[in-house]
């Protein structure tokens, strides 16, 4: 488990909105945008590198570089991760899934080196989901088949405060749909501007993914 601190709730500024939203039976909510990911395609392409791991990194980074997205309500404690992972599913030869955890790394061929041999690893694998892990991550499906307008996910406990993203088929406008879902009792409209504001700039400007980011 990554490293992180526990936020003092009787001092937290957010906590009169975290208790209001911590009596909805369910707090969490979906938001699903379009962003040009032309760019970013562009330069996988010209440099040789899987569209997917550039994707997939540029929205970990995301998330690591908007705190609320790090934190975690963990046996009535509110923590906030010193960084958070990313958990995929990758597609096996049996035409099911293997998922996989990548760390957060500081760019992008940091990323790749630790993660590229995990995705290749996982097609020759047996299906398998991801069980007796932390709550450091974020879970980030790509669905290369569809340019969808909205995904619903699925929770495992209707009050978790893992966010959990798709990312679908880039179409011929050069869009990528992107739906996430999140917990309001950490997490607001603000907050989720910003984060696909930070994937939105990485998508127009890629180069920047290598580049190194210390959060």
């Amino acid at each position: 488990m990554n490293s992180y601190r526990l936020i003092d709730l009787e001092n937290w500024p957010r906590r009169k909105l975290f208790e209001y939203y911590r009596k909805f039976d369910s707090p969490a909510f979906n938001v699903s945008v379009s962003l040009d990911a032309g760019n970013l395609y562009a330069l996988s392409k010209k440099r040789d590198e899987s569209f997917f791991l550039t994707a997939f990194y540029a929205i970990l980074r995301a998330a690591n570089e908007v705190p609320q997205l790090r934190q975690r309500v963990i046996g009535g404690q509110v923590i906030e991760f010193d960084r958070i992972a990313g958990m995929t599913p990758i597609l096996t030869a049996q035409e099911m899934f293997h998922q996989i955890w990548c760390e957060y790394e500081p760019d992008f061929i940091s990323f790749k080196a630790a993660s590229a041999p995990k995705v290749e690893a996982a097609k020759n694998d047996d299906p398998s989901p991801m069980e007796g892990h932390g709550e450091d991550f974020i879970c980030a499906s790509c669905i290369p088949w569809l340019h969808f307008t909205s995904v619903t996910q699925a929770d495992c406990t209707f009050d978790q405060t893992i966010p959990i993203l798709a990312w679908g088929r880039m179409d011929a406008n050069r869009q990528v749909p992107v739906s996430c879902r999140f917990n309001h009792c950490l997490v607001d409209g603000l907050h989720i501007g910003r984060f696909f504001q930070k994937i939105e700039n990485s998508f127009s400007e890629p180069e920047s993914l290598f580049r190194e980011v210390v959060i």
